[in-house]
């Protein structure tokens, strides 16, 4: 543990092992529009005390009924449902952005992120492709959970400390 200005935090150095248990549930996450819903990665953009106060990201591709010219976007939920779309000048989410408020007939592509391995599970590329496709209507997206899939499964954590030095693990699981 290190101390910084009356503020203790952990040190994370070689060596340093220490044990973490995860209640972990085999779920998976879909975007809805109430009509439809499709698989979608939700990152993590800020923590809660709780779950109601975290912010989960989707990455994607905004298109607008009136045809202007699609545009990067992220959704952003919160407690379940979308709270904003930001839409961006370039690709990969760079260059400024613009919050968009949706119409119906809007589109929202979800972006896929897809990790290549090598032959010892290490990850060696990450693509994003496009997928399913949402159109807005006049329900407001909210995110749902499913049962996962049966198969294998790779799940870790990443912890940084202040300084900036991360630890890394993972794990292959099975759902059956």
């Amino acid at each position: 543990t290190r101390e910084l200005n009356g503020v203790y935090y952990p040190e994370w150095t070689d060596g340093t092992e220490f044990t973490l248990e995860f209640e972990w549930e085999p779920l998976m996450f879909a975007m809805s529009n109430g009509d439809e819903s499709a698989l979608a990665l939700f990152e993590p953009e800020e923590y809660g005390a709780d779950a109601a106060g975290a912010v989960y990201t989707v990455e994607g591709i905004y298109a607008f009924a009136d045809g202007d010219e699609p545009r990067y976007a992220r959704a952003y939920f919160a407690d379940g449902w979308l709270q904003h779309v930001f839409t961006f000048t370039n690709s990969g989410g760079t260059g400024a952005a613009r919050e968009v408020i949706p119409s119906p007939g809007d589109s929202f592509t979800i972006l896929q992120k897809w990790m290549d391995l090598d032959a010892q599970g290490n990850i060696v590329a990450v693509e994003q492709q496009t997928g399913d496709t949402l159109v807005f209507n006049q329900e407001t997206l909210s995110w749902q959970e499913l049962d996962a899939a049966i198969g294998e499964y790779v799940i870790g954590y990443i912890v940084e400390d202040l300084d900036g030095n991360s630890k890394s693990t993972y794990a292959t699981i099975s759902v059956e």
